[in-house]
């Protein structure tokens, strides 16, 4: 019997993402790497003292990917989703980050179920957290749960929700129309996440199907 797993929703959870140990313990890499994180960190922690209020904190405007301390990141970050459209055997003239702005969660606070629309990629990245707010996927697909069986495990393939932790130096990129949300922040300490949009520019779909676009 063979077994098709059709109309994949691709999630990328990356690990170490600005990666601070390599197998050569090469310290001069570690340091830089350190150093942009601290410069990150350095941005957001100014720009949340100055802030005008307090619940649900994000950055006022999207642009921190036109700021000098994120250009190490931004450049992670894009050659991350080449390769993941690579990966995906997508053919794409060019790529931008259409949006990049930051997160804190206090104690209590959460991020309510939404999309990312107008983009084609998004993801996140948590520059500081002890996962203590994890992020929350839901299966996009309207049908999928008119008749569920009881489950002996949940499983990547049988799962209708998935949590995954917000895991210090993680990133999760995934499709900007999948829903999720973020969970309220039972830590004593904030959470602070960078997110970002990605769009694609160049041909979508088929000339032939009468159905494409030109970005």
């Amino acid at each position: 019997m063979d077994h098709h797993k059709i109309f994949y929703t691709n999630l990328f959870v990356i690990d170490d993402f600005v990666s601070i140990e390599t197998k050569e313990k090469n310290q001069s890499h570690v340091e830089v790497s350190k150093k942009i994180i601290a410069d990150m960190k350095k941005y957001i922690s100014d720009l949340w003292t100055k802030r005008e209020y307090d619940n649900n904190w994000q950055t006022k405007s999207a642009n921190l990917h036109k700021q000098k301390e994120f250009k190490p990141f931004v450049d992670l970050v894009m050659a991350t989703s080449h390769s993941i459209l690579k990966q995906l055997d997508y053919k794409v003239d060019d790529i931008i980050i259409t949006d990049m702005w930051a997160n804190v969660l206090r104690e209590g606070e959460n991020h309510q179920a939404h999309t990312h629309s107008n983009n084609f990629l998004s993801g996140t990245y948590y520059l500081h957290s002890d996962k203590g707010a994890g992020i929350t996927f839901h299966d996009p697909r309207p049908a999928a749960d008119v008749l569920v069986p009881r489950k002996k495990e949940v499983t990547l393939d049988n799962a209708s929700l998935l949590t995954y932790a917000s895991k210090q130096n993680r990133a999760i990129i995934f499709p900007s129309w999948l829903p999720h949300w973020v969970q309220q922040n039972k830590s004593k300490n904030k959470r602070i996440s960078i997110a970002w949009n990605i769009q694609i520019k160049g041909q979508l779909g088929e000339h032939h199907e009468f159905q494409s676009a030109t970005f």
